[in-house]
Parts: C-alpha cells; structure tokens; sequence
C-alpha cells in the first residue's frame, strides 16, 4: 500500500515538472474556450509572455471588454532545450545561446496558436505580437466577408528588398508608391513581407494547410516570418491590407530581443 501511494506520489511530481509553457506539440487538441468577440471584429488572439506584463498594459482594457484573447506565449530562455522547436529552428551559425533560445520560443508560440486556430476551426482569426498596436476603429469598419478567402492576409508588416537585405539599389518609397487603400496582392518581384505584427486567417482552413501540410513536414524550419516570405513568392501567401490594421509600437519593439535590429519608420506604412 505504502508502495503504491509512493509511486503516486512520484507520478504527479513528475507531471508538475513538465512546463506549461513548453506546449509540445504531442499535445491532443486544445479544448480551450476563447472569449466571446464582438460580432464586427475578427477573433484577435494577442502573443503575450506571462512577464511582459508593460507590453500587456495596452490591451488590457480591450481585455476586460471582451474584444480580444491573451495567447500565453512560450519562455523560450526558461523552456530551453526542451522546447521542441529548439533544435527545429534555423538561425545564423554564429547566433547566441540566448537568441537560440527567445527565437525558438517565439517560434514554439507561433506554431501552437497557428495549430490552435486549426484544430478548433476557428474562422476570421487575426494573430498580433503584444509589441504592435491594433487600429481598431479602422478594424470595426471593416466588412471581413468582402476580404479574399484564399489566402493568410497580412494586417501589418514591413517591407524589405526581394532578394537580399543588402540590395543598395532597393527604393522603400518606390516598392509602395503603387499601394491602394484596402487590399493589396503582394508583389515578391518588388519586396518581400517580415513581421509578425498581424496576420489574418479568413478560414481555419488555411492554417490547417500552414501548420500541417508545409510547415509540420519541414525538417527545420527559419522564423516564422521568413517562411512567409518563402510562401509569399510561391503565391501561397497572397494579400495584405495598407495601411496596416496592426503594427509595430516601437517602444514596445525596443524591448525584444530583435529591437535593435527594426527599422527606424512609421510601421503603419509597412
């Protein structure tokens, strides 16, 4: 009897040990019960570590409200190497343990929601880092019915060369100048999308194709905004609405562990 109860005992210790945060992805379907939107707006899922509680302080009244739902991002410096994602992430050879470590989180915390909103077939689902800021009023004006259906919609982002980041001869000014208010069709030829400061998912089924057609087959996989970009010339990712609808609160954007690396411009302009 004694035994058993030790047994027990050594059960439920090791289960405490396993990290709510490591959301591994053997995990069964989430059965987690998202707030209830408002019927104007899409289901806003905002990316937020448990610590960033200065981030959160922006949203927590749209919290209160019912407008959106926090997504309890990864500890990628706590989770380490037991992130599945640690291994799986492709950064530079020369990156630091630390930036392994953040990149792997942000990416672990990425994956799980994509796979959440599939798995719980969750339509017109915006996804925004809790370092960029949502132009709501915008947002309610907006009828989501008449967006594309066929494709992830970029909401914000920014704008780089198409090839390299090195390219002298790319213009900022000349790659947007023939942008249109509202609805955009990406151009790969002309500049490429980074960012993760808002993306739309019209149907669920196009993050069930993302998460497990493309990304779940992959060996390794680079941050996430870059193998959009690689989607984004394969005409996979198609769209992207200007000005954006959510972008980067540059304050916030210091803070992370890619702050220095941002560009100094008005992100609502991509």
């Amino acid at each position: 009897m004694k035994k058993s109860k030790s047994k027990k005992k050594l059960k439920n210790k090791s289960r405490k040990l396993v990290s709510h945060q490591k959301r591994m992805t053997f995990k069964k379907k989430s059965k987690k019960k998202h707030r209830i939107k408002p019927s104007d707006l899409p289901k806003i899922f905002v990316i937020n570590l448990k610590r960033d509680k200065e981030k959160w302080k922006k949203y927590q009244s749209n919290y209160r409200d019912g407008i959106l739902s926090r997504y309890s991002a990864c500890n990628g410096m706590e989770v380490s190497r037991a992130n599945p994602y640690y291994d799986k992430l492709k950064i530079m050879w020369n990156a630091g343990e630390k930036k392994r470590k953040c990149g792997a989180g942000i990416l672990n915390s990425h994956m799980n929601l994509i796979k959440e909103i599939a798995d719980n077939k969750v339509d017109k689902a915006l996804v925004v880092e809790d370092d960029s800021v949502i132009d709501f009023e915008r947002l309610k004006r907006m009828n989501l019915d008449k967006l594309p259906q066929d494709s992830l919609i970029y909401f914000g982002g920014v704008l780089h060369p198409p090839t390299s980041f090195k390219d002298k001869k790319w213009k900022y000014e000349n790659a947007k100048k023939n942008f249109k208010n509202g609805n955009n069709v990406i151009e790969p030829a002309k500049y490429r999308i980074f960012g993760g400061f808002g993306y739309y998912f019209p149907k669920w089924e196009i993050a069930h194709n993302l998460y497990y057609d493309i990304f779940s087959t992959k060996e390794k996989l680079k941050p996430l905004d870059t193998e959009m970009t690689y989607l984004q010339k394969k005409g996979i990712i198609k769209y992207f609405y200007y000005p954006a609808l959510s972008y980067l609160h540059m304050d916030d954007a210091k803070k992370g562990i890619h702050g220095d690396a941002y560009i100094k411009r008005n992100m609502k302009y991509y």
